[in-house]
């Protein structure tokens, strides 16, 4: 991902991180939730991060057609 100053390992494990948390819940209805839950998770697994870097790997899964916002259901993983 071009712009964070991240490596691409920890940038990986985030990813990993929330496609469970969506894979577990089907789907999650903002993005604070989801970057909550992805920022208590990394901490459970000792990943330090902050949820502006969260957010921008969250926008740019997005952007690259691995999750996908709707309004009706809130984020989700897009099969």
């Amino acid at each position: 991902m071009e712009g964070l100053a991240i490596s691409p390992k920890i940038e990986k494990q985030i990813e990993k991180i929330i496609l469970k948390i969506l894979y577990e819940e089907k789907s999650v209805k903002s993005l604070k939730i989801l970057s909550d839950k992805a920022l208590e998770k990394a901490a459970i697994q000792k990943i330090t991060i902050s949820e502006k870097t969260i957010n921008l790997i969250i926008h740019q899964m997005n952007t690259d057609d691995k999750i996908e916002f709707t309004q009706k259901l809130g984020w989700k993983i897009k099969i």
